[in-house]
C-alpha cells in the first residue's frame, strides 16, 4: 500500500478486566508498527484512558453510554470521517454498538459467546480469539469468509523482573520460604476464586494464595477466607496493571475458572515461565496439554485442585518441566510479534483485497 493503514478501535468499557488488558496490550503493539496509523476511541474518563495517556498513544475519548445516548453514534462517525479510516474495529457489546457507516471496513473482535444479533449487526467481518468462538459465529448464521481466527498475546516479562521477588513478598507480608499460588484477573464468581480458597484449606501452612485483581466478590471472599481460616495465607493485592510484580512473588499460577472462552491467565501463567493449573474450561481445553504444558482439573472442583498444587510440591522436576513447555508455546504462538503481525496482516488484506485473510491461531 502507498500510505499507512488507518485502523480506529473503539472500547467503550469503563474500567480494567482481561478484554480491556488486551486492548491496551494490543493498542501498544500496534503502535510501534510502521504500517500502521492508529486512534483508539475510548470511554471518558475511563480505565482505557488512563492508561493510554501513560503509554502516550494518541487517542479519543467519547461517552459510550446507554441506549439513548446519540451523541456518542455522531461523534465517533466524525472521528473516522476526520482520521480517514480504512478500518474500524468494536471490541464487546457496547463499543460495537456505535460501530459508524462509512466508506471503512467495519470489524469486531470477540472473545466471548456473544448475542450476535443484538450487537454486530452493523460490522462486516468478526476477528474470533479462539477457534470455538469462531464456530460458535459460524453456527449463529455469519459466513466462513467473514470470521477469521486471531489469538491473544501476552508481552514479554521486561529484563530482570524476577529479582522482584524477595521486595514483592516483604511488600505483601510473604514469607520467603513460602509456596505462593497467584490468580490473575478480576474478583468475580465466574474466575473461580472461591475454590482456589477451598483448595487452599487443605493445602500445608507454607502455602500462600496471592490474588492479583479486583472486583464485586471482593468482601465476599475475605468473608469466605476467613471463615475457612486461611484468610492470614491470602494477600488480596488489589488490580495490577502490570503483574511482572505478583508473577515474581509467585511459585504456581492457577486458572480455576467455572468459564474461561480463551485464558489469557493462561498465556500470563506461560509467559513468566511459571507451571499452570487451570480447569477444564474451552479455552483452556483449546490451550493446554494436560500434564506437558499444565495440569488440567474439573471444574469447581477443589479437592481436585488442591491435589494438583500437592502433585507440584511432591514432585521436584514436574513444576519446571511444564513451565518450559508452556513457554515454548507462548512463544511460537502467542508472542507479541507473532500476534500483532497477524492483525496487521489481516487489516492489509482486508482494506488491499476486501477480502479477509485465513489467520490460524
Amino acid at each position: 500500500m502507498s500510505r499507512k493503514l488507518r485502523v480506529m478501535h473503539l472500547m467503550g468499557a469503563a474500567g480494567p478486566g482481561g478484554a480491556e488488558t488486551f486492548f491496551i496490550r494490543l493498542m501498544e503493539g500496534l503502535h510501534k508498527r510502521d504500517e500502521v496509523e492508529l486512534l483508539p476511541v475510548v470511554r471518558k474518563g475511563s480505565w482505557a484512558a488512563g492508561r493510554l495517556q501513560a503509554l502516550g498513544i494518541p487517542h479519543e475519548e467519547a461517552g459510550f453510554g446507554g441506549w439513548l445516548d446519540w451523541r456518542t453514534g455522531a461523534r465517533v462517525k466524525r472521528v473516522a470521517e476526520g482520521f480517514g479510516a480504512d478500518i474500524v474495529q468494536g471490541w464487546m457489546n457496547r463499543a460495537t454498538r456505535f460501530m459508524p457507516e462509512g466508506k471503512w471496513r467495519k470489524v469486531a473482535r470477540l472473545g466471548g459467546y456473544y448475542k450476535l444479533k443484538n450487537y454486530f449487526g452493523k460490522v462486516d467481518y468478526l476477528i474470533a480469539n479462539t477457534e470455538d468462538i469462531a464456530r460458535y459465529c459460524k453456527d449463529g448464521g455469519w459466513p466462513e469468509g467473514r470470521v477469521n481466527v486471531i489469538g491473544n498475546f501476552i508481552p514479554s516479562p521486561p529484563d530482570g523482573w524476577q529479582v522482584r521477588r524477595e521486595a514483592a513478598r516483604a511488600a505483601w507480608g510473604i514469607p520467603a520460604d513460602a509456596t505462593v499460588l497467584l490468580m490473575s484477573g478480576r474478583l468475580h464468581a465466574v474466575k473461580g476464586v472461591d475454590v482456589a480458597l477451598r483448595a487452599l484449606a487443605v493445602l500445608p501452612e507454607h502455602v500462600w494464595l496471592l490474588l492479583a485483581g479486583e472486583g464485586r466478590e471482593r468482601v465476599a471472599l475475605e468473608k469466605l477466607a476467613a471463615d475457612l481460616g486461611v484468610a492470614p495465607r491470602v494477600v488480596f493485592a488489589g488490580w495490577q496493571d502490570e503483574v511482572d510484580t505478583a508473577a515474581a512473588a509467585a511459585d504456581i499460577w492457577l486458572a480455576p475458572s467455572r468459564v474461561e472462552p480463551l485464558g489469557n491467565t493462561v498465556l500470563d501463567g506461560w509467559a513468566h515461565g511459571l507451571p499452570v493449573i487451570a480447569s477444564k474450561t474451552v479455552g483452556p481445553l483449546g490451550l493446554m496439554e494436560d500434564g506437558r504444558t499444565g495440569l488440567l482439573v474439573a471444574v469447581d472442583d477443589a479437592g481436585a485442585l488442591g491435589a494438583a498444587v500437592t502433585q507440584l510440591l511432591e514432585d521436584g522436576t514436574l513444576a519446571g518441566k511444564l513451565a518450559k513447555a508452556g513457554h515454548k508455546v507462548f512463544a511460537s504462538r502467542y508472542s507479541e510479534d507473532v500476534v500483532v503481525g497477524d492483525y496487521v496482516g489481516y487489516y492489509a488484506n482486508l482494506v488491499g483485497k476486501g477480502l479477509k485473510r485465513e489467520v490460524s491461531e
